[in-house]
């Protein structure tokens, strides 16, 4: 094996080593977002904390899936903080081309 095959070799176990974490971060915000939709998580703190992190996966459908469920959850609770937040996630993650699904 080549330097170059064996850098190669790296790098796709760094990307599966990643793809496990978001794999794992996914878990993690599915079971948030679905106790704040059963009520178990109302501090408006800890949804805030929860939208922000969502928002940091907003490239992959699944996580952007779980932001809208818990944003149109919460919209007539906080609408002010869902309105912030979707600003926050346009400026982050769309370009003037984009258009949400």
């Amino acid at each position: 094996m080549d330097g170059y095959d064996k850098l190669l070799g790296d790098i796709c176990d760094i990307v599966d080593q990643m793809n496990g974490l978001r794999d794992i971060a996914y878990k993690h915000y599915a079971t948030l977002v679905a106790d704040v939709i059963a009520d178990q998580i109302t501090d408006i703190k800890a949804i805030e904390k929860i939208m922000d992190g969502l928002c940091d996966f907003g490239d992959e459908k699944r996580f952007l899936d779980l932001y809208r469920s818990l944003c149109r959850h919460v919209y007539y609770r906080y609408p002010e903080i869902v309105g912030e937040h979707i600003v926050l996630f346009r400026m982050q993650w769309m370009t003037k081309d984009d258009e949400l699904e």
